[in-house]
This record gives C-alpha cells, sequence and structure tokens, in this order.
C-alpha cells in the first residue's frame, strides 16, 4: 500500500501514522479500499516519473521509485478479518470507518451483515462506499475496465435492498460513486437508497480534463495528471477551482430542483416511487415495482447492542 498510513516496505498497518492523520481536523472519516471501479482487482500504479520530493513525503514512498500497490489488503482475506479491519482502525482513527468496493457478487456480503449481527450491531461499518465497474481512470487496464465488476444500476439496488433485509439501513450509511456526474444521475441515486454521493470524473471534467487515458504516462495535454512543468502550465489553479467550485454549486442546485419538482423539499428524501425506469419495450415503470423495497428478514429484526 502507498496511501501514507501502511508502511511502503512490509504492507501493514502503520498505526502511529494513521492516528497521526486521523488527528487532523479536516480528516471527517477513514475509508478502508478492497477495491475501485476502474480496476477491480488490481493494485495501484504510482510511475516512478510521478514520485516527486513531495509525493514522495507525503505517501511516504521512496522518490523516483515505482509504487505498485498489492491487489488486496494482506490482512483481509474473510468477511470477519473486514469486520476486524473496520473495528482496529476506528479504535485508532476515533472517527467513523467505512468500507469501499466494487460489487462482483453478493454472496460475501451478505455474510458480512450477518456476522454483524452475530458480533453485535456496532461490529457495523459506519458507511459502504459502492463503486461501478464502470469506473475510469487513463491508468486502468482495458481488460478491467471494460469487462470486470458490476455497474452501479445493478450493484446499488441490491446492496440498498440488502442493508433494509439485514435491518442495517438505520446503522450504515451507504454512498454511491461511479460516473454519477449529471443531476439525473445523482437524483436516481438517492432515489435508490444511496445517502451520499462521489463523483470524481465530474470534478475532472470541471478541471478541464479531456480523457486522454494516459494519466500515468505523465504526457497529460491538460496538466491534471501530470509532475511535467511545461504541461503543468495548462491547469491555473485561480481559474480551474471557480469552475470546479461553479459545477459543484449547480450540480447541487439541479438536484434540489428535481426534488422540489417531485414533491419533496430536499434530495434525500426521494424515494424509488418517484423516479420511472424506461424500458426496452419504450414503455416505462415506477423503480419501486422494478424493484420493490424488501421486508426485514425475521431472525434480523431484533438487533444486538
Amino acid at each position: 500500500m502507498d496511501n501514507g498510513w501502511v508502511n511502503y516496505k512490509d504492507c501493514v498497518l502503520n498505526e502511529e501514522k494513521l492516528k497521526e492523520i486521523a488527528d487532523c481536523e479536516h480528516i471527517k472519516m477513514i475509508e478502508i479500499k478492497l477495491s475501485q471501479g476502474a480496476k477491480p482487482g488490481k493494485g495501484g500504479i504510482l510511475p516512478g516519473v510521478k514520485v516527486t520530493a513531495e509525493v514522495a513525503h507525503i505517501r511516504g514512498i521512496p522518490i523516483g521509485k515505482d509504487s505498485i500497490s498489492p491487489n488486496r489488503h494482506l490482512d483481509i482475506g474473510c468477511v470477519n478479518e473486514i469486520l476486524d479491519a473496520v473495528d482496529r482502525a476506528r479504535n485508532i482513527a476515533s472517527k467513523p470507518v467505512g468500507i469501499k468496493f466494487v460489487v462482483g457478487d453478493y454472496e460475501w456480503i451478505e455474510k458480512i451483515f450477518i456476522e454483524i449481527h452475530r458480533r453485535g450491531i456496532r461490529s457495523a461499518p459506519d458507511f459502504i462506499t459502492i463503486d461501478s465497474g464502470d469506473g475510469g481512470t487513463g491508468a486502468a487496464p482495458m481488460a478491467l475496465l471494460d469487462n470486470v465488476g458490476l455497474p452501479l444500476k445493478e450493484s446499488l439496488p441490491v446492496v440498498a435492498d440488502l442493508l433494509i433485509a439485514y435491518n442495517l439501513k438505520d446503522r450504515v450509511r451507504l454512498i454511491a460513486s461511479g460516473k454519477l456526474i449529471t443531476p439525473s444521475d445523482v437524483a436516481w441515486a438517492l432515489c435508490v437508497g444511496a445517502d451520499f454521493i462521489n463523483s470524481a470524473r465530474g470534478f475532472m471534467f470541471a478541471l478541464g480534463c479531456i480523457q486522454v487515458l494516459k494519466c500515468q504516462m505523465n504526457t497529460c495535454p491538460t496538466g491534471i495528471a501530470t509532475h511535467n512543468p511545461h504541461l503543468q502550465k495548462g491547469l491555473n489553479p485561480a481559474d480551474k477551482m471557480v469552475k470546479v467550485a461553479n459545477y459543484v454549486k449547480n450540480l447541487a442546485h439541479e438536484v434540489e430542483v428535481i426534488a422540489h419538482s417531485c414533491g419533496v423539499h430536499e434530495p434525500r428524501l426521494l424515494k424509488r416511487h418517484h423516479m420511472r425506469i424506461m424500458q426496452a419495450n419504450d414503455v416505462s415503470i415506477r423503480f419501486d415495482k422494478l424493484y420493490p423495497y424488501p421486508d426485514v428478514k425475521k431472525e434480523f429484526l431484533k438487533q444486538k447492542k
């Protein structure tokens, strides 16, 4: 791992570094990334040409050397160890801790929820981030980008239903991530059951990304994904920060417009019955008919404290 709070050489958690980072007032929560949409099943790849002295200091890695992260956490191999990692990080950081993953299969998610009830409801992660299998980065291998991981359109409704079925909806916040860059996309995710929305692609477009798909090559012509001084001139922070701020402001406003048009006071009150999905036969169906809310499983109606 090369994320700053894992030792570079032996890939184990650096508890002192995590505590130091978590003590920063700007850090609100800790996320344990199991996988991400652009390259599920493959670790991070940061070429040495982009590892400047500043980057090396921040991330705790050698200057000028390729930083290749493992494709998994070496201390996590089953659902029990996922919850152990959440508990460990939460005890160290004293802040909310969640997990992020791309869904490829649902069975293991149900096993996590069952184990949470066995251990007690407090053992649950504070949030779950579902990333889409069609997420993007120019550094992703095309075989993974095109073929591995389920898209958010399928995975988000199912995970939202599982949280309800296992009586965990009020305990675990659900975050949606993956190509949610327009007001309609964000409103859709909120209707399905997401509590929050992450958008990386939208911010990149606001910065001026033109999707050259060479992020790892240090040749980004817009100056975003490069440390080449000549190319970096294309990224003017004073100009770009205004565009990013305008993107966020207008995105939020348009989502609010959609919510108000549906008769609710704010976007998080959007529900599945507020949305209709166009089918292949050009006839729409209300989303709560397509994905009806499940009943809570009887064995999980009573939650352990």
